[in-house]
């Protein structure tokens, strides 16, 4: 027997004993009679569900309407009973009356109010054990009347007959337990009705199919499949049947077949032998120039940002030499033109080659962005592939093959490579096709990693400035531009301790813009941000040296640093301020010290036996901020006497 015809049937036998394993394991759980069984019960369950539904609707209806006219019935039974009783008062027949008709099944409760021109009406009330008032059930009311005589009428009172909700109830809950159980059983039985035809029509010919499919082998091929039903049925069945049969006939023919592609093997293996040796030739080649493009690949991956153009010529001057051309150029596209430069180039010793209308090479690029590569054998075959124009900008006597390759990827456009090699060669060997390919791959990614270098150290720079700008506004107030809390807080431990050390003097401004509050309150929010940027701005151009350091330490609190400077100074600095925030004229038609925003400065100059810390420096002119306020604002107040005030 031939090798394959034993594979194949091991194989087949493999393949078919697990199916029939698997299918053993599983039985009927997957079974389509099992699952259409579950698909009719399930739809008839849904139909059951509506039916229930809409009939226990009507049967609620039919039920109530049943009930109320009971409730009629018994008005018109007790409606003469009860008048004659209430107007012979005869209170025993009376009670008699009600116990009647409160024992009647649908009553859940009987009100009788008897009327009187004397005294009140008085009720009487029967209730069913267990009865509660509903809205579901029925309730009738009947005004009640005597005819003691021809002609006369006289009311007697009201009777109220309410029905019992639980006799609705209980009526529909026997009835729809009788639709539940018919219901179900239509379906049980149309279920197994289904399950018995599926399993006599289809179920045991599946079966049938399977176990000729599970003992099917290369030498039963010609066993055709039979299945014991009526010749005269033309369904899905039939069609199954004679697929399976069809299969079989094209798979003997695969397997005849298969033995003319042995016969054809064999004759083919000792040319493969011939044609591994040629290859594997090339592939030494190959590996040649995979090192070489190595070797170049890991000088990019390590020039720097710096010398990265010269290594890229460097490359380039290498691959032309081992590809033994007599020129390369590498073509970069002119931004914003349809021309094209020269980015880098190499030429062989002696050799003096130029490329002239580089402007004018509009449809080569797009015949490479279909191609990516393009070899030429010849002069000749050059000018058959591109246009005279554009043939002539590459041509050269020099020049015999010739290969063209595109620097292109998803996010830019780096140009073209152009390799021209002597004109005594016209070929161009698989080696030196896949080293141009493999060239061609590096310098995209060498670009792509220079160009991300870029980025990176753009990115590094900007990080640096952001960083920068990142300080000085986390040093400034937002609104103002002065310096904030934080810097005020560095700063005043600074110059404290250098005053200390040196035994400069140091004074300190508290300023506070006067009746902010009911500034704000009275032009709103926005105006007093502008009112606060504007004193900011008068008060740092009135400060009269650059190394003074003016804060906003609260809502409209400011603070003057002022180095070097005795208390008498400070106070002229702070006159300064006060002029300058009250020269702006800023409207102010709540303040009632001017018509106009101004500002209360105390101040207050580092004394070495006083002010052991700066907070006590601060507390000193905060405490004289609170008498400039107390003396009536808009005035400069030192924590010490001794300087003269302003008037």
């Amino acid at each position: 027997m031939p090798w394959w015809k034993d594979c194949a049937r091991r194989w087949s036998k493999s393949k078919i004993t697990a199916a029939t394993m698997h299918s053993k394991r599983s039985g009927f759980k997957h079974s389509l009679g099992l699952r259409l069984v579950w698909a009719t019960l399930g739809f008839s369950l849904a139909f059951t569900l509506l039916a229930v539904a809409a009939r226990a609707y009507w049967a609620w209806q039919e039920n109530w309407a049943a009930m109320n006219a009971d409730l009629m019935l018994v008005e018109q039974v007790y409606q003469q009973t009860l008048s004659k009783a209430i107007w012979e008062m005869d209170r025993e027949a009376l009670q008699a009356h009600m116990d009647s008709a409160a024992r009647v099944s649908t009553v859940g409760r009987i009100t009788l109010k008897m009327a009187s021109k004397t005294r009140a009406p008085e009720v009487l009330e029967r209730t069913a054990p267990g009865w509660q008032a509903s809205t579901l059930a029925p309730t009738l009311r009947l005004d009640l009347a005597y005819i003691p005589f021809p002609g006369g009428s006289e009311p007697m009172g009201e009777l109220t007959l309410a029905g019992d909700e639980r006799v609705l109830w209980a009526d529909l809950r026997g009835e729809i337990f009788d639709i539940v159980i018919a219901q179900l059983l239509q379906s049980l039985l149309l279920a197994g009705l289904i399950m018995l035809v599926f399993s006599r029509s289809v179920t045991r010919h599946v079966q049938h199919i399977a176990q000729h499919l599970g003992q099917l082998t290369p030498d039963a091929m010609g066993e055709p499949l039979l299945l014991a039903r009526n010749p005269a049925l033309h369904d899905e069945l039939t069609l199954l049947e004679n697929g399976v049969n069809q299969l079989q006939g094209k798979l003997a023919d695969y397997l005849v077949r298969q033995q003319q592609y042995e016969n054809e093997l064999g004759e083919h293996r000792d040319h493969l032998a011939d044609m591994v040796r040629l290859r594997t030739t090339e592939l030494e080649s190959l590996n040649q120039a995979q090192q070489l493009v190595l070797a170049l690949s890991n000088q990019l991956i390590h020039a720097s940002h710096t010398s990265f153009d010269s290594c890229q010529q460097e490359c380039l001057t290498q691959v032309a030499q081992h590809l033994g051309v007599h020129h390369a150029f590498w073509l970069v596209p002119v931004p914003g033109q349809a021309a094209f430069s020269v980015y880098a180039q190499w030429q062989a010793d002696g050799a003096s080659v130029s490329l002239v209308a580089l402007d004018e090479l509009t449809a080569v690029p797009v015949k490479l962005a279909r191609e990516e590569l393009l070899f030429f054998t010849s002069p000749e075959g050059l000018h058959r592939q591109l246009n005279a124009q554009e043939a002539r900008v590459f041509s050269s006597p020099s020049v015999g093959a010739s290969a063209l390759a595109l620097l292109r990827g998803e996010d830019a456009n780096y140009g073209m490579l152009f390799f021209g090699k002597p004109a005594d060669q016209n070929s161009w060997p698989p080696e030196h096709q896949a080293l141009v390919t493999m060239t061609t791959q590096m310098l995209l990614q060498s670009m792509r990693h220079n160009a991300q270098m870029t980025h990176i150290v753009a990115t590094q720079e900007a990080l640096h400035q952001a960083n920068q700008q990142l300080e000085t506004l986390s040093r400034h107030d937002a609104l103002t531009g002065l310096f904030n809390r934080r810097h005020f807080d560095e700063a005043k431990c600074d110059e404290f301790q250098r005053a200390t050390r040196s035994g400069q003097p140091l004074s300190l401004l508290i300023c506070d813009i006067d009746y902010f509050k009911a500034y704000n309150d009275h032009y709103g929010h926005a105006s007093g941000d502008q009112c606060l940027q504007a004193v900011a701005q008068a008060m740092q151009d009135a400060l009269p040296r650059g190394g003074d350091a003016l804060a906003r330490i609260g809502g409209e609190e400011f603070a003057v640093l002022l180095p070097a400077t005795t208390q008498v100074a400070a106070w002229l600095v702070a006159e300064r301020l006060r002029l300058a925030v009250a020269n702006l004229h800023l409207a102010h038609a709540k303040s009632s010290v001017e018509p106009w925003v101004t500002i209360s400065i105390g101040l207050a100059q580092l004394q070495s036996g006083q002010h052991t810390s700066f907070d006590a420096l601060f507390e000193a002119a905060d405490q004289a901020l609170y008498r400039a306020k107390e003396a009536g604002r808009n005035r400069a107040i030192p924590c010490q006497s001794s300087v003269v005030q302003p008037e």
